[in-house]
């Protein structure tokens, strides 16, 4: 059973606002500023979002672990 496309994006999207909620608030206790938490979060989150979704599209071809 494959996820589809869909589903990959939606996975993608509810763990990148979950994962960009706590490094803003780590960032913004370390930093200080909402400038600096600001910038390293949208970067942060633009490249962990495509990457994120590339891992999930390449196990979703993967059997390994799949019970019938």
């Amino acid at each position: 059973m494959k996820e589809t496309r869909l589903r990959s994006l939606a996975k993608t999207i509810a763990y990148r606002a979950v994962a960009s909620a706590l490094l803003a608030g780590i960032t913004y206790i370390y930093t200080g500023s909402l400038i600096e938490t600001g910038t390293i979060t949208v970067l942060f989150t633009i490249t962990a979002t495509i990457a994120y979704y590339l891992l999930e599209r390449a196990w979703d071809s993967i059997n390994w672990g799949r019970v019938p």
